[in-house]
Order: structure tokens, then C-alpha cells, then sequence
């Protein structure tokens, strides 16, 4: 495994995109774990350093609606949850949760005020235009009636636990900064660490008594086959945190809470759960080899469309990526080539690296301009088929489309 401060970097190709590859990760949770065995360029690339780019950690990461959606549900819940069970409410439907969640302006305020902390994580995004983001604004602000909905009905099946020792009032609510044993209440987004495995997990929603712990896991997408792998791991790690868990208390129930029902998922015997450490030992082994590479390997399939940094990744542009002339009218790809020439007031001409083929680009407005003699790569271009023009290549620009400039080697 390579040294936790050992300096790798990366040549992208890309303007701006010199790399720094991240460390092999100290802890490694659910989803990177996940994220390095799917493609493990792809989770190095996200979590590289770029300094001729930007200040902050890791590639820009694109508006993603989906995602920003569940963000916003969760935040919400672990706020309205957090309120109702210091103020000792045992469900959302009692009388004294009005109170509470009247004092925290209802479900809709809550909901604002998580979304526009989602907001302005955008801020300084080098990948974002003024017209992406007023497109995802209005698009989310218009969602928010129902996330309502969705943030009432995950309340509505939830039975909480009150903390055992009343908080008394005008104390701070927030989640501490440091990790403590749970004996009981409803805990939203506790973290939960099993050191001797490196690997941690964040705990939707937490219940403990006397009997032991259900561990809730909230999905706002579909459903899926790996939630129940999740939520397996979390109940190892709960059953190995020693300090979250220092009574050696058992899972008593998993359950993955989907926008209109719960699905409860077995528990994990001993056996199993004895298994599953082995399981994962080995998996972590084989992720630090991975990523710990000077250059970690591209896996080119399915999932590349949806990869953030697949911009940057050769692998991908020289076998992943769709040549124009086998893409559908209306369809959606992703398209290299050097800029030849302007063609009209919003349109110019590309010649496609890999087939050599000329392609029409057309642009939104006329100030959308291509650098003339430069290899590009824009990422999110719209098939067009003329019906005068069968044969004649030609793609749409939008104003969601990216441009990456090549760089000459």
C-alpha cells in the first residue's frame, strides 16, 4: 500500500486538469469502497487535487438533481428529527411535535434552508455557468412541494426514541464534534467506525434501547440490491464500534425506508457477520492496491456516461466514448475532435478525432464561440438528424454541454 503521504501526480491532458492523486483512504466507507472496485481511475480522479483549477479538494463535482434532492430530504429529516427527539416527542404525529415543528417554521422552511445550503455549495465551481445554475435553482426550488411530501411521509413511519436524559432548554442541539457512546434514543446521522477494519459508514437514523439498536436507512431512489448490502454493513459496524457501542448491544431491526414504504432486511447472523469482516478485510486490500497506483486502472462500460470525471479520463475517449454516426437522433453523447473552422453565426465544424469524420456543431446563441485549430472535448451534445441532410453529421450544443480543451502534445 503506498505511504499516506506519498505525492503521485497525474497528467490528465486536459487545460487545468495536472492532478494530484489522493492517499489511499485511512477509512474507507460503503460507497467508496463501492466506487474504487466499479472504476478505480474514476475514484481517484474525483478526489485528486487540481491546483491550476481550484482551491478546494477534489474535481468539480456538476450539479447532479437526483442527488441534490436525497441531500436536501436528508438534511431536512436530521434536523426535524434531532428537534423532536430533544424535546422528548416520541412521533411526528404527537401533539407536542406541532410545537416543535412549528418552531422550526414547518416542513417547507426546513426544507429551503437545506436547499440553499446545497446552493451554495455550488459557489466558486469552476464547471458551473450562470445558466447552469439558474436552471438547477429553478428546477429544485421548484421541486420543494414535494420534498415536503417525501420528508412527511419518511416522518409519518418513523417511532422515535426520546434521549434518556431530557435536554434542558436553550442547550445547543446540534451533533457533537466528537464520537460518544449511544445508549439510547433516536440518533439522525451518526457515524459509526469499526478502526481495526478502516472502514466507517453514516447512520441515517439510529434507534437504541435496552434491547439494541435498528438501524434505518433512508433512499430516496429506487429500490436497489445493494441497500441491503448497506445496511449489512452498517449492522457490523455497529456490533464492532466499541465506542459508539460499548455495551455490546445487538442489531435488533434493519430497515431501508423507500419515498412510500420500508423494507426490513434479515439481521446478520454471528456467522454471517464473521464472514462479512472477512469479506471486507479482503476487499480493502484489494482497493488500496488499486488506488495506490500510479496510474489507477479505467474500467470502460455502461457507467461512464454517468462518471463526473470522465472528461479526463483517456480510457474512456478512446473506446468508451460514441461516434456520431452510430448515435440516435435526439440522443445525447459526448464528443473529441479539432475545431476546423466557423460555419455560420451559431455553428461550426469538428472534425471527430476518432473517425475523422466532419461534424456540424451548433451552438445556442452566436457568443458560444469554439477555439478554431484546438482539440476539444464537449461533454453532452444532442444528436440531430435533417431530414434534408440524412447523411450530414450534425450535433446541438446546449447551454448544460461542457467544453475541455485538449492539450498538444
Amino acid at each position: 500500500m503506498a505511504e499516506l503521504n506519498e505525492t503521485r501526480l497525474y497528467d490528465t491532458g486536459i487545460s487545468h486538469g495536472s492532478a494530484v492523486l489522493p492517499a489511499v483512504p485511512a477509512m474507507w466507507s460503503y460507497s467508496s469502497l463501492k466506487e474504487a472496485e466499479t472504476c478505480p481511475r474514476r475514484f481517484a480522479l474525483a478526489r485528486a487535487d487540481y491546483p491550476d483549477l481550484w482551491t478546494q479538494r477534489g474535481y468539480p463535482r456538476l450539479p447532479n438533481l437526483p442527488a441534490m434532492k436525497g441531500d436536501v430530504v436528508h438534511g431536512a429529516l436530521q434536523i426535524i428529527v434531532t428537534a423532536l427527539v430533544t424535546a422528548g416527542c416520541v412521533s411526528p404525529r404527537a401533539a407536542d411535535a406541532v410545537t416543535v415543528l412549528r418552531e422550526l417554521g414547518g416542513y417547507t422552511a426546513v426544507a429551503q434552508r437545506t436547499l440553499d445550503e446545497q446552493l451554495r455549495r455550488l459557489d466558486g465551481n469552476p464547471r458551473i455557468s450562470a445558466d447552469r445554475r439558474e436552471q438547477v435553482e429553478r428546477a429544485l426550488s421548484d421541486w420543494l412541494p414535494e420534498a415536503r411530501e417525501q420528508i412527511q411521509s419518511y416522518l409519518n413511519r418513523m417511532t422515535l426514541h426520546a434521549y434518556p436524559t431530557p435536554v434542558p432548554a436553550g442547550v445547543p442541539t446540534q451533533l457533537p464534534a466528537k464520537r460518544y457512546p449511544i445508549r439510547g434514543g433516536t440518533h439522525p446521522e451518526r457515524e459509526l467506525v469499526a478502526a481495526h477494519l478502516r472502514v466507517k459508514g453514516r447512520v441515517d437514523l439510529l434507534s437504541v434501547d435496552a434491547d439494541g439498536a435498528e438501524i434505518t436507512d433512508t433512499k430516496t431512489g429506487a429500490e436497489a440490491p445493494t441497500h441491503r448490502d448497506q445496511l449489512r454493513l452498517y449492522a457490523l459496524l455497529w456490533t464492532d464500534d466499541r465506542e459508539s457501542n460499548p455495551d455490546a448491544l445487538p442489531v435488533t431491526a434493519l430497515v431501508a425506508a423507500y419515498p412510500h414504504r420500508d423494507v426490513v432486511v434479515a439481521v446478520p447472523t454471528e456467522a454471517e457477520l464473521a464472514e462479512l469482516r472477512a469479506e471486507v478485510t479482503a476487499r480493502i486490500g484489494r482497493a488500496d492496491a488499486m488506488v495506490a497506483a500510479n496510474r489507477p486502472a479505467a474500467v470502460v462500460g455502461e457507467q461512464c456516461g454517468a462518471c463526473d470525471v470522465r472528461g479526463l479520463c483517456d480510457a474512456y475517449w478512446e473506446g468508451g466514448a460514441s461516434n456520431t454516426v452510430d448515435v440516435v437522433d435526439g440522443g445525447w453523447y459526448d464528443v473529441e475532435g479539432t475545431v476546423l473552422r466557423e460555419h455560420g453565426v451559431k455553428s461550426w465544424v469538428l472534425r471527430e478525432r476518432r473517425t475523422g469524420s466532419d461534424l456540424l456543431v451548433r451552438t445556442p446563441r452566436p457568443s458560444f464561440t469554439l477555439p478554431v485549430g484546438e482539440r476539444v472535448r464537449i461533454l453532452g451534445v444532442k444528436r440531430t438528424i435533417d431530414p434534408d441532410e440524412a447523411n450530414a453529421l450534425i450535433a446541438s450544443v446546449t447551454s448544460s454541454s461542457e467544453i475541455l480543451s485538449v492539450v498538444s502534445r
